[in-house]
């Protein structure tokens, strides 16, 4: 049986005191994003190359990809897209959907108990594909860019507690093939395919986010460049609900051009259906 490593990085921040909720405001972003990206195993060597010609291409030595240029960002995505044999994902918080679930974390250790409820709506989405392909517990390691100060103790054990006592059907069932004591957490440094997850949480972000840095007007061609690699429905290729979750996304207040972008990887009542995985 073939054994993978999924990535994950995320971008924006899990600051809940004070949110930006204009262009020119300061304060903590009014999103979390999780990108994720699953390799197999058998592939590290080759993707690792891939990194490396990357590299060479855009005249750097770290690809990391809030320091690279706009067209060096594009090219790195490009090359990706043409190039690496693998699965991603997305993952978009608007923390203005929120709603009564803020108040019921506020106090210390809010923005980690945050950042580990996207985790397990995120999650479920690597659940989903391990059913789809049958791919049991034992074969999938998780490895998230270590984040300072944050407990992946706590992280593991409150992902074990949501399989034991799952608050509906859906995420216990998605769930289900993860194994906690997989997940881990290295330094960017300590293993250069991180990367990918870096790309995929950059290029989500990019083009949902509205910032002084970009004059409110999101980036959108790496996402696109990168789409055909997400997770999508076999039938369809519908990717929205799949690989790329926006949680409460018809509550979020999207400028319409961003609207217009997110919806399109839509498609109306195509979403993961738990029974027809429960019968693969």
């Amino acid at each position: 049986m073939s054994q993978y490593t999924f990535y994950i990085d995320e971008t924006g921040d899990t600051g809940l005191n004070k949110i930006r909720s204009g262009v020119k405001e300061r304060g903590a972003s009014p999103f979390l994003v999780l990108g994720g990206c699953l390799i197999p195993n058998s592939r590290k060597k080759e993707l690792s190359v891939l990194l490396s010609k990357v590299k060479t291409e855009v005249g750097k030595d770290e690809l990391h990809c809030s320091d690279l240029s706009h067209i060096r960002t594009a090219k790195y995505a490009r090359m990706v897209r043409d190039q690496a044999r693998i699965k991603l994902f997305g993952f978009v918080s608007h923390k203005s959907t929120m709603g009564d679930y803020r108040k019921s974390i506020e106090g210390k250790g809010q923005d980690q108990r945050y950042y580990n409820k996207c985790v397990s709506y995120f999650l479920e989405r690597l659940g989903n594909f391990m059913l789809e392909n049958k791919i049991p517990s034992e074969c999938v390691d998780i490895v998230f860019e270590k984040r300072d100060n944050h407990d992946y103790d706590k992280l593991r054990n409150y992902i074990s507690k949501i399989k034991r006592t799952p608050l509906d059907v859906r995420l216990g069932f998605y769930l289900a093939p993860i194994d906690p004591q997989r997940i881990s957490a290295l330094g960017k440094h300590d293993d250069e395919l991180l990367s990918f997850a870096d790309l995929t949480a950059f290029s989500v972000a990019a083009a949902i986010n509205s910032s002084a840095a970009n004059f409110g007007v999101p980036e959108q061609r790496y996402l696109r460049e990168l789409k055909k690699l997400f997770f999508a429905d076999e039938e369809t290729e519908t990717v929205g609900e799949f690989g790329f979750k926006v949680f409460k996304r018809h509550s979020v207040d999207f400028d319409c051009d961003t609207h217009d972008f997110v919806e399109k990887w839509h498609t109306d009542g195509v979403e993961p259906d738990l029974h027809k995985v429960q019968l693969l």
